[in-house]
């Protein structure tokens, strides 16, 4: 039955050419556009070289005031946001590091310093991360040589650093300068290890050094207001869970720990306004909205995924329809020989699924070809984008890194969800067909 199917596939091809190549190139298009939406997602969302525990990972990024009130009842309840910003190391200190569900919670700032280039003898910038011990355990670093700093070094405000390759082979020419001091922002360093350059891509991870946030005073400066005093600065918190699935219990905790932090009576109050956040929600979280306001638009985004799924679908189904029209006379043969209805479905569904098969890897290669013309401004962060550019690095992201196995099962999955849109209704209605109408329309 498969060489029928296979045989009828060719004749098909060779026989239609004009309608085989509207077919191909519609669905390698709808292939293309949605493969590209993949390929962004995967970047912020897969587990993809350092971090690839991405899928149990989960950001507290702002902390947000908001205005109390009282309902009808005399309840209390939030009113509306008034603002928000980023985290003081007081405050996660306090009231985050007591966490008990996480794996894993880490301290972290981002941004740049002045480092000395002895060989140059100049004073250049880089993008830091002002970080703790427990970072380490969150991303999969690869120490080349040395170590990371520990736990007591990072609260006695020991002078480590871990720096990256390309970092070590620039100030230094070698990679093994476990001990060498580094002057960062006029201040000494010791090296106690080097990594491999992490991608300008992967935000979350991406520095060209790595030093306790003990010892950066920019990040551990705080709100000069009473009210917010303690709770808004320059950081972050990064959370490991042991399973995907502890999101809302680390939630329950936190909230917890809210409310202590709310119970003396002030003007002011805080919420995390559904944090913490999976690495797909950190994504469309924006300044002060509330979570209503992310959640929709993840759902316009899916909506656009279904719309660039389902509209070419309707257009090939039209395609399918005309070219049925013209089959009518062989598929009443084939009913006159004692083809049944399931027989027919089926052949009708292998022969276009071939097509559309050729198609989503005609779409793989446009994808690539796209990919290849826009990935420096549209599929990088611009974030890291900005900080990489400022200090002369940008990195290219591979195509092939993130179009793997899973991908093909994308590209699969999509081709075989187009084929049964687009196949099912007209080839249901015309192997329905009675035999002498089938015969009449030929």
């Amino acid at each position: 039955m498969w060489k029928v199917y296979l045989r009828q596939i060719r004749r098909l091809l060779r026989e239609n050419k004009f309608f085989s190549v509207v077919y191909i190139l519609g669905t390698a298009l709808s292939v293309t556009m949605i493969m590209l939406i993949l390929i962004t997602y995967y970047i912020n969302t897969g587990n993809i070289g350092v971090v690839d525990k991405r899928d149990r990972m989960f950001f507290v990024t702002r902390s947000y005031t908001v205005k109390p009130g009282k309902d009808i009842s005399g309840n209390n309840f939030y009113k509306a946001f008034q603002g928000s910003a980023p985290l003081s190391h007081k405050m996660l200190e306090k009231y985050m590091y007591p966490l008990q569900v996480p794996e894993a919670k880490s301290i972290v700032g981002q941004t740049q310093s002045a480092v000395y280039n002895k060989n140059k003898q100049v004073y250049e910038e880089k993008s830091v991360a002002c970080v703790d011990a427990d970072y380490w355990k969150i991303f999969s670093m690869r120490f080349l040589v040395g170590r990371p700093f520990t736990e007591a070094e990072v609260k006695s405000k020991a002078p480590q650093v871990v720096i990256d390759e390309s970092t070590a082979r620039a100030l230094f020419g070698k990679i093994d300068v476990v001990g060498y001091p580094v002057e960062i922002n006029w201040k000494e360093y010791r090296v106690c290890g080097v990594v491999e350059d992490v991608p300008s891509y992967l935000s979350d991870a991406y520095a060209h050094l790595w030093y306790p946030y003990t010892t950066e005073s920019r990040c551990l400066f705080s709100s000069d207001s009473e009210d917010l005093k303690d709770v808004y600065g320059p950081m972050k918190m990064y959370v490991l869970a042991h399973d995907r699935g502890d999101q809302e219990r680390i939630r329950q905790e936190m909230e917890h720990q809210i409310q202590q932090m709310n119970a003396p009576a002030k003007r002011s109050q805080f919420v995390l306004n559904h944090q913490p956040d999976t690495a797909l929600e950190s994504v469309f979280r924006m300044s002060s909205d509330p979570y209503e306001k992310i959640y929709s638009r993840m759902q316009i985004v899916f909506i656009i995924i279904v719309v660039l799924l389902v509209l070419p679908a309707i257009n090939l189904s039209g395609l399918i329809v005309a070219r049925m029209k013209k089959r009518a006379g062989e598929i009443g043969v084939r009913k006159a020989f004692g083809a049944s209805v399931g027989e027919l479905m089926r052949q009708f569904f292998w022969e276009n699924f071939v097509q559309m098969l050729i198609g989503g890897v005609v779409g793989l290669c446009l994808s690539y070809g796209i990919f290849q013309l826009v990935r420096e401004t549209l599929l990088v962060s611009y974030r890291t984008m900005n900080m990489a550019a400022k200090v002369g690095h940008v990195d290219m992201l591979n195509f092939f890194h993130v179009v793997n196995m899973h991908t093909i099962c994308y590209v699969l999955g999509i081709c075989f969800l187009l084929n049964l849109i687009s196949t099912l209704v007209p080839a249901w209605r015309y192997a329905r067909i009675p035999i002498v109408d089938a015969l009449n329309r030929r």
